[in-house]
């Protein structure tokens, strides 16, 4: 098995293989089950972008409207876009992951092509037709269609390895973002065909439902909006998944947060975390390990705690959650907030820490996605399960529990943000905010228990209630705002929420009603970032508006085009009020949430791209070296179903090599 690395000085090779063992592909892949531990390295990438404190898809969910990068004590996070997005930014943790995504995405690619180049030598009973090998080819085209999607929504034109890289190479160039997305739909038409039903492979592994849902995501790119929803068509009736329902609730109550101090069994003071159980809280519930079981999910990441073989905790708390027991700014007491409202001590006589974890807020929410998409028809839904009180966190919930207050009338009294006209929380960006701790609630019972900042737990990477927006989107792009309320509708009925939307609401909104039930729904469970930069090259190519404006291509390059006017810039504008109003932290008043146009894509760290000296591997455009930029090259769409040629040889662009 090999594995894409990076250079990190000129005189190492950009995009070379390194052997993980000295097995010959022959003596390696002589079967499924070894294809398989190829594609199992490509699963675990994704796997790599969900599960942790400070991992990718919490970084791409903050280069949204939805929630920013809010870890106030690194001055060079990706906040201030303008002095810090930039190709010599080593960050590559809570405060930007732009690397990770870059480099470790080709890592996952490699993974995914050694499958498709060896696919044939094993001896397949069927041969070309045979569904075992048909299934793996097919799997490995959607995974590496997924981080295609990735890299190419996130830094545009992008090289374009289709093989495993057999020999040190310093010519590659990047092509057009949309010859990439032209292959990865022949591709995964493919894929459709031959990967397998949820039912009949093993949790974690992803089925014919996920690798259609990425197709519609493509098509639509494509302008392809009547196929989208052909396929959602078929995954919502194919019975193999279902919405999970107040009818499937078997049981009285969820714990979200904890009511007991792990070390003595005492009872936490606060609101009781036994929450009356409902669709929702339920369905994201670790404790009971219903997660692979009931019937929405559709494709999984399974990680369960004392379990042989699983991996690190997700540490979802410790991410999402506010930080209200470590910083110097951050939540203090009445009356004069001199004194530290929390006991930050990581011991057992810890309270509110025990009860509500560990958080450390390194994602925080925007007042887009924690007041104003809770608001319809002028009034604040908290009857909706996604925002009811105790599923979703707030910040009175929190009491004051430092032993220093022990004495005054504020100790064991709720958390407040000011008193007599007094700020108590200075650093309010991460220390003081709400959010749907249902979703991240893991608890920990392996270590660190004194943190409480999360445990292991099931994900979901795509369910059934996606499937549903995806329809709603597609239906959308096509003008039918009546088919697009009525799927909005099933997952606001779901949620018990109180307004439906009806198709003049719809047509009102815009695709910002697809994109505002999307928060609502999938809030810290999709990729933001790419989902509004997919809607920004539909409405460039389609010449659709939104908020009476309309957008275009302007040349034959998309990336260009879009980094000087887009709808993901706009949308971020419009929505995300630290970047609109350039807002200042209290931690470095001299840094501010800064972003232009061309933030729609992110910068390739400049070691990466160095060692390439035989070509220009191009920087995105409007960062430092994008003014030595070439052409990108154009592919040429290869049939699925075989090893494919290196694209730059197929359109004769290697020199004869």
């Amino acid at each position: 098995m090999i594995l894409l690395t990076f250079a990190l000085s000129c005189s190492e090779d950009f995009l070379t293989e390194n052997p993980l063992s000295f097995l010959s592909p022959e003596n390696t892949f002589v079967d499924a089950e070894g294809l398989q531990t190829a594609l199992n390295t490509a699963l675990k990438g994704v796997f790599n972008q969900w599960n942790g404190d400070t991992r990718e898809l919490m970084f791409n969910h903050n280069m949204s409207d939805a929630t920013v990068v809010s870890a106030t004590d690194k001055q060079d996070a990706y906040v201030d876009l303008r002095r810090y997005a930039t190709p010599q930014n080593t960050r590559n943790n809570d405060a930007g992951r732009a690397r990770s995504f870059y480099a470790d995405n080709y890592g996952h690619i490699k993974a995914a092509n050694t499958v498709i180049d060896y696919i044939d030598i094993p001896d397949w009973a069927g041969g070309v037709n045979d569904p075992e090998r048909n299934h793996l080819l097919g799997s490995a085209y959607f995974l590496r269609a997924f981080f295609y999607l990735q890299l190419t929504t996130q830094f545009g034109n992008v090289a374009f390895p289709l093989n495993v890289v057999s020999e040190s190479r310093q010519d590659f160039k990047v092509f057009h973002m949309q010859g990439i997305w032209d292959q990865m739909i022949a591709d995964l038409e493919y894929a459709v065909q031959h990967v397998k039903l949820k039912s009949e492979i093993p949790r974690g592994q992803a089925p014919n439902a996920a690798v259609r849902m990425l197709l519609a995501k493509y098509y639509m790119m494509n302008l392809r909006f009547a196929d989208a929803e052909a396929q959602m068509d078929i995954v919502l009736t194919n019975g193999e998944s279902r919405l999970f329902t107040d009818a499937d609730v078997n049981v009285a109550t969820v714990r979200v947060g904890n009511n007991l101090n792990p070390y003595t069994g005492e009872l936490l003071v606060g609101l009781d975390c036994e929450q009356p159980a409902d669709a929702v809280n339920l369905l994201h519930m670790t404790e009971n390990s219903q997660k692979l079981t009931n019937p929405e999910g559709i494709w999984y990441l399974t990680n369960v705690a004392a379990v042989d073989g699983s991996q690190g905790r997700a540490a979802r708390i410790r991410s999402w959650g506010p930080n209200f027991v470590s910083t110097n700014k951050g939540v203090k007491a009445p009356p004069t907030g001199t004194v530290t409202g929390m006991n930050i001590a990581q011991n057992s006589v810890s309270k509110q820490m025990h009860k509500w974890g560990r958080g450390q807020g390194f994602a925080r929410p925007t007042d887009y996605a924690q007041y104003e998409i809770w608001v319809k028809n002028g009034e604040t839904d908290r009857q909706d399960y996604r925002h009811k009180r105790g599923n979703w966190f707030d910040m009175d919930m929190l009491w004051y529990d430092n032993p220093d207050l022990e004495g005054t009338p504020f100790y064991l009294q709720p958390a407040q943000k000011e008193y007599n006209g007094v700020l108590l929380c200075q650093d309010s960006i991460r220390c003081w905010y709400g959010y749907p701790m249902y979703k991240f609630y893991a608890k920990n019972v392996e270590d660190n228990i004194q943190r409480q900042d999360g445990g292991k737990t099931d994900l979901y990477v795509y369910r059934i209630a996606e499937a549903y927006l995806i329809r709603a989107e597609a239906r959308y792009w096509q003008n039918d705002f009546s088919g697009c309320a009525d799927d909005i509708n099933v997952i606001r009925a779901r949620a018990n929420a109180i307004h439906m939307y009806t198709a003049a609401d719809v047509a009102a909104d815009g695709i910002g009603a697809v994109l505002d039930e999307r928060c609502r729904e999938l809030y810290g469970e999709e990729y933001r970032h790419d989902e509004i930069v997919r809607m920004a090259v539909i409405l460039a190519k389609s010449g659709k508006s939104y908020n009476g404006k309309t957008y275009s291509v302007s040349g034959t390059d998309l990336e260009v085009s879009l980094s000087a006017n887009s709808f993901y810039y706009d949308r971020v504008i419009e929505k995300n009020v630290f970047f609109r109003d350039e807002i200042h932290w209290d931690t470095y008043p001299d840094i501010a949430y800064t972003m232009d146009p061309m933030h729609i894509f992110w910068p390739v760290y400049e070691p990466y791209l160095i060692g390439n000296i035989q070509n220009i591997l191009n920087q995105t455009t409007g960062y430092d070296g994008s003014e030595k930029n070439v052409e990108p090259l154009t592919h040429v769409v290869q049939a699925p179903g075989l090893p494919n040629v290196d694209p730059m040889e197929a359109i004769g662009e290697r020199g004869g090599k």
